[in-house]
């Protein structure tokens, strides 16, 4: 499936306090506060019809509508999906996804990512072990999901955004 033109949002940006807080270990040092800097700052939010975007694992639809409730009294979208820039298959996102139906939104704010990406961290929610990958994007492209919480996509630094729900419709 070919992507047209989607529309970028904004370019991520992060407060210093984001980059370059307190970790577990401590403050983080300098060099790595720049060097993670640099890499957040890499991604654009674009906004992708909601149309185009596959799912690949089964969600709680309890949790949906809850999420659904919540974003339509905030009226804006404030986290980005994550999404598979070859396929648009939904790395992260499936519950804003089902929101996104439910409030009737013809686009939705998403980072076009690789599994090659450094900063994407790939697990499984119950096992531990390497991620099949190619299971994640046959689930995608055959239209038959993953079980809920089979996989986790992590990104490091996840940037948010604030756009309204009207610009989304």
């Amino acid at each position: 499936m070919a992507l047209f033109g989607p529309e970028v949002v904004f370019q991520a940006f992060f407060s210093w306090h984001d980059l370059c807080g307190v970790t577990s270990k401590g403050p983080m040092s300098e060099e790595n506060a720049l060097s993670r800097s640099k890499r957040a700052s890499s991604y654009t939010i674009v906004k992708i019809p909601v149309c185009q975007l596959r799912p690949t694992e089964e969600i709680n639809f309890e949790r949906a509508r809850t999420l659904a409730k919540m974003i339509a009294k905030r009226g804006l979208w404030t986290r980005p999906m994550l999404v598979e820039h070859r396929h648009l298959l939904i790395m992260d996102g499936h519950h804003r996804y089902s929101c996104a139906t439910e409030l009737s939104l013809s686009s939705v704010p998403c980072i076009l990512l690789s599994y090659d990406d450094p900063n994407l961290h790939v697990t499984y929610w119950s096992e531990p072990g390497p991620v099949a990958v190619d299971r994640i994007i046959q689930a995608g492209l055959s239209g038959v999901p993953l079980s809920y919480k089979t996989i986790r996509h992590k990104l490091v630094a996840l940037p948010s955004c604030s756009v309204d729900l009207d610009d989304l419709r």
